[in-house]
């Protein structure tokens, strides 16, 4: 796959992206993971209809429709922007708010984490059946 996918993981190592999956409902998961499957596959291609900006410049958001709408926050590489994503965390929007409210900020951080020390701030994708 031209893609490689990573997960943030907090100073616990724990992989908080496969945490906020594992909660979600069958149906909405398995609508994420034929998006992230797409991801692997198409990475800059799936721009404007599935992988969008966000107010934070290198953040990006999954639009996942449903009853929910679904918006993990992941961003090009960071450590090679070619070549991966890093999926940053958990996000919905309802009603055009953030759910948690400023994710794409708390997501940059998480990005600038992971500059610091890639090696122990994200591992590959731990995919959610």
């Amino acid at each position: 796959m031209p893609y490689q996918l990573y997960d943030y993981v907090n100073h616990l190592g724990k992989n908080e992206f496969k945490q906020w999956m594992s909660k979600l409902e069958k149906r909405q998961l398995a609508k994420l993971n034929e998006k992230l499957d797409k991801l692997e596959l198409y990475g800059d291609a799936l721009y404007p209809d599935m992988l969008t900006g966000t107010p934070v410049a290198g953040i990006s958001k999954i639009r996942a429709r449903g009853n929910v709408q679904l918006r993990p926050l992941l961003c090009k590489g960071p450590v090679d922007i070619t070549k991966e994503y890093t999926l940053l965390m958990g996000a919905k929007e309802i009603g055009n708010k953030w759910k948690p409210e400023n994710a794409p900020t708390i997501a940059n951080g998480k990005k600038k984490m992971i500059i610091e020390d890639s090696k122990n701030r994200r591992i590959k994708h731990e995919r959610v059946l």
